[in-house]
């Protein structure tokens, strides 16, 4: 047998024996019954950022491209543009928005509906202003990924404010 052969067999060999170690160490702590791990929490609100008015607006986001926020009072509303678009609405204390979003799907092309919740922690850097949070599929709130945004400008009275309208206006 070759000592490069040999030595990648070891590897193997090491990295099983640390997979089992840490599944029984997680199955000695939690128990026989499922746990959830200690993982990162949403946020506490803060206040809002000085200067931070209004969240309506255009925002682009680099994970689901542009968004129109709509606020009104405490409540916020909106939709993104990735892929075929969803929609989202949450609830602002201070500086944090935690929300719902759907992507509706589409019965036309067989693509199903999914849905999840997030949050978003509104920062100001200098002269502009970002959420920066993370999405999650049904109730996990993080799961999924970053979700991003800065601040681009005002709504104009064109600005979808629905999926369909979005989806009428633009080629896929």
């Amino acid at each position: 047998m070759s000592i490069e052969l040999e030595s990648y067999k070891n590897e193997v060999v090491m990295r099983r024996r640390d997979i089992l170690k840490f599944g029984l160490g997680a199955l000695m702590t939690c128990g026989v019954v499922a746990c959830k791990s200690a993982g990162p929490t949403v946020p506490e609100p803060a206040s809002l950022p000085a200067g931070v008015g209004s969240l309506s607006g255009v925002w682009y986001s680099p994970q689901f491209e542009q968004m129109y926020i709509r606020q009104i009072g405490d409540e916020v509303r909106g939709i993104y543009t990735y892929k075929y678009g969803g929609t989202f609405e949450g609830k602002i204390v201070g500086n944090l928005i935690k929300f719902k979003w759907i992507d509706p799907g589409d019965p036309d092309v067989a693509r199903r509906t999914f849905k999840g919740e997030g949050y978003w922690q509104v920062v100001k850097e200098g002269d502009r202003i970002f959420l920066k949070g993370a999405w999650g599929y049904n109730d996990d709130v993080m799961a999924g990924g970053p979700w991003e945004a800065e601040y681009i400008r005002e709504l104009e009275d064109s600005d979808p404010s629905t999926v369909e309208e979005y989806r009428d206006n633009e080629v896929r």
